[in-house]
């Protein structure tokens, strides 16, 4: 028992019984800490897949996807007076792009916070980086699972040496076994095991060890390969079991049905260790290098068993001075002759197993508690209570609250077709039918969301819908997207408006770009493709801001040369819009400006930046500021209104639409990141709080309790109808202003 000034410590991770390597973790970590006398709690990690049957350690939930649930668990912590929080991050299991919303709850937090990084990419993104560092600025210790780890955060994340520890993964004492009892149970007696285990996917590659084994069980003919384990629950959701399925395959087409065995479910701590012992050989034949920790290598190794891997970066520094073998990564000949190998001496097998043994039995679950709990312990002593960022927010009167995503009245308005274009009052209007226009702003919409929205399923869902939509809208006669369909389901068109055709390439660019489920990369990826030659014929600005923004998202992440040069082409051809005007008062391209015009500088802003075109997005941000200085008086938002539009003789008050709301934040935040002048950032918030009531009539546009917005603002008062285009129009506002805040330090949330 350790004689403690710390009382308590709260771990925020997976936990048990939700099935992945992170809650095995968190769950081994609580009680090694436990067993040295330290009082600890979980806060745990809901992946929105299934509902979990938490244990009583499990004090609190957290929704992944629901920043409310973050903002709340920091609420809890400091309720219940923790004196210290140890994280386990990994990529994918935080809600927002590359995990974000963890950083709003660290922010939040007065205790110390020490994080264990069980991934430390060497090849960042941009947004990866920020995480990672963010993560660095806001825990005062960093703790990787391999040296390896530590010299990527101070090489590659510029973190101080200092602010990084090495802790080994823990690993259980096992004790003996009924080893003969279980080979008996699976059929196995007499033979001599090779051993995978993990949750099953395709960096795993399986396959190698199983192209390996026909010239082993020539040599060997009593050899047994059991591939233990379910199949990723991630996996599942996106592929099936395709994966698993074409390994069975590759077995028969091998003949190897005697000498392969698939378990397919997620085991216990206790039935691994009964694998472990059983097995005579374990084999690691990951795809890449870069994993710094593998909860089973170390496992293994405390089962006093042999390990051939590849050489990832966890494998090396653990599988070093003869603790294990190396074959190279997909090389199947050269796993075939280290299996011999071993096969063929039982010494060698022995001393290797032994060596990583030594090693493992420092590395015991109490042990390795203690190492944290002295860590944190220190920490506390050097940190003490601080004010979090939030309260330093609150006292710089730059706290921003906002509703909840509430996706309640898109869903109403969604029927198995798609989006319906118009409501009366609240309720959809069956009379008008659907659009392509609407279902690209919703698809688009559905996309933003799956890192925010903790349904994945319904979110799932209502892409399929609009996704389907847009297929269905695609006439290949034409090469062009139909835009109106009536409630019917009949065709009012043959190839729609420049307009809409370009909002669905902007639609489906985004989708193939940053959707998270491959079937919906590769239907939009396809449809995409067909309507590029379409665009060719585009020449109505607005529409091509539509195309180019599109193209710009599937160049960003696709790099394919043919959408570069068309994006190359029609960036250039809206640029060319303003030779003439560009320089003038009336800078516009025509004499009457209508609806949508923020869409173009965002689209040069945004298409100059990733071309390397200064010219092209300075532009945009000279027309950018033309239509600040014509959409804001009295520091209220005041867009130009249908009702005669702008014209260098007036200005339309009314009637105001949310999509020019819309437009001008995303316009403005654009601009921000081009230029990183952060007055665009407050246009932008001073646009999104039209929405809320600071306005020409000052009045409400959203509708609380419908999660609906109304339709515009008139001369009489508001439109009380919420039509497709106003809820898209918010709830893509809502969502893109709440990122903003959340990424910039000046404001939190």
């Amino acid at each position: 028992m350790i004689l403690k000034k710390m009382n308590k410590i709260a771990l925020i991770g997976n936990y048990p019984p939700r099935k992945c390597g992170i809650a095995t973790f968190t769950h081994d970590l609580n009680e090694g800490l436990k067993e040295n006398g330290v009082t600890t709690a979980v806060v745990a990690m809901n992946d929105g897949l299934n509902n979990y049957s938490y244990p009583a350690d499990v004090v609190f939930e957290i929704e992944q996807n629901d920043m409310a649930s973050y903002i709340n668990a920091a609420e809890y912590l400091h309720t219940n007076k923790f004196d210290a929080v140890i994280l386990q991050h990994e990529f994918g299991i935080f809600g927002g792009k590359d995990g974000k919303h963890i950083i709003q709850l660290l922010k939040r937090l007065r205790m110390p916070v020490v994080t264990t990084l069980h991934t430390i990419l060497d090849n960042p993104s941009e947004d990866q980086r920020l995480v990672v560092n963010e993560l660095a600025r806001l825990s005062h210790k960093l703790v990787s699972i391999s040296k390896k780890g530590i010299d990527l955060l101070t090489s590659v994340y510029g973190i101080p040496e200092s602010k990084c520890v090495h802790i080994h993964h823990g690993v259980h004492e096992i004790g003996d076994l009924d080893v003969d009892g279980l080979k008996k149970k699976l059929g196995v007696s007499n033979k001599r095991v090779l051993l995978t285990f993990g949750l099953l996917s395709k960096n795993k590659s399986i396959e190698v060890v199983i192209q390996a084994l026909p010239e082993v069980v020539k040599k060997h003919p009593d050899i047994v390969y059991i591939v233990l384990g379910a199949t990723h629950p991630h996996v599942i959701k996106q592929e099936g079991e395709d994966y698993r399925h074409s390994l069975i395959r590759l077995v028969k087409k091998l003949g190897l049905e005697n000498n392969v065995l698939f378990i397919n479910r997620f085991v216990s701590n206790e039935e691994l260790f009964g694998y472990l012992k059983m097995c005579d050989i374990y084999v690691i034949p990951y795809l890449g290098e870069r994993q710094i920790s593998s909860g089973t290598l170390i496992y293994t190794m405390g089962a006093a068993k042999p390990i051939i891997s590849t050489p990832f970066w966890y494998a090396e520094e653990m599988l070093a001075e003869n603790r294990g073998l190396l074959f190279d990564f997909r090389d199947s000949e050269q796993l075939k002759m280290k299996i011999n190998e071993l096969l063929d001496d039982d010494k060698k097998r022995e001393a290797v197993a032994q060596n990583a043994f030594s090693l493992a039995k420092e590395c015991y679950w109490p042990n390795i508690g203690k190492q944290y709990y002295d860590l944190a312990e220190r920490v506390v002593d050097e940190a003490g209570v601080t004010k979090t960022e939030y309260e330093l927010a609150e006292e710089s009167e730059l706290k921003f609250t906002y509703p909840p995503i509430n996706l309640n009245h898109l869903q109403l308005m969604t029927d198995n077709t798609g989006i319906l274009q118009h409501a009366r009052y609240s309720i959809p209007d069956r009379s008008h039918g659907y659009c392509t226009d609407d279902n690209a702003r919703a698809l688009l919409l559905s996309v933003m969301l799956q890192n925010d929205v903790q349904n994945v399923d319904e979110l799932n869902r209502l892409t399929s819908i609009y996704l389907s939509y847009i297929d269905y809208a695609f006439n290949p006669e034409k090469g062009k997207f139909r835009n109106f369909m009536s409630y019917s389901r009949e065709w009012l068109d043959e190839e729609g408006t420049e307009d809409s055709n370009g909002r669905a390439i902007w639609a489906l660019g985004y989708t193939s770009a940053y959707t998270n489920m491959s079937n919906f990369y590769l239907h939009s990826n396809s449809l995409f493709k067909k309507g590029l030659r379409a665009t060719r014929s585009i020449t109505h600005p607005r529409a091509l801001a539509y195309t180019t923004l599109g193209l710009a998202y599937h160049a960003k992440a696709h790099g394919e040369q043919e959408v570069i040069e068309l994006l190359r082409e029609k960036a250039r051809q809206l640029y060319l819009l303003f030779d003439k005007s560009i320089d003038n008062e009336w800078l516009w391209h025509d004499q009457k400006v209508t609806y949508g015009n923020s869409r173009i500088p965002q689209a040069l802003i945004l298409a100059g930046r990733y071309l390397k075109d200064d010219k092209m997005a300075q532009r945009g941000l000279k027309i950018t500021d033309w239509l600040i200085d014509n959409q804001f008086r009295s520091n209220i938002f005041s867009p130009i209104g249908n009702d005669g539009w702008l014209t260098p003789e007036r200005k339309a008050q009314f009637d105001q639409q949310p999509l020019e709301a819309n437009g001008m934040i995303d316009a403005c935040l654009q601009a921000e990141s081009y230029s990183r002048d952060e007055r665009y950032g407050s246009y932008a918030m001073k646009a999104f709080s039209w929405f809320t009531g600071d306005n020409d009539t000052g009045e409400l546009v959203y509708d609380f309790s419908t999660g609906g917005c109304r339709d515009g603002l008139m001369s009489g008062g508001v439109n009380l109808n919420q039509g497709a285009e106003s809820t898209l129009s918010w709830l893509m506002s809502l969502l893109n202003i709440s990122l903003y805040l959340r990424e910039t330090k000046k404001i939190t949330i």
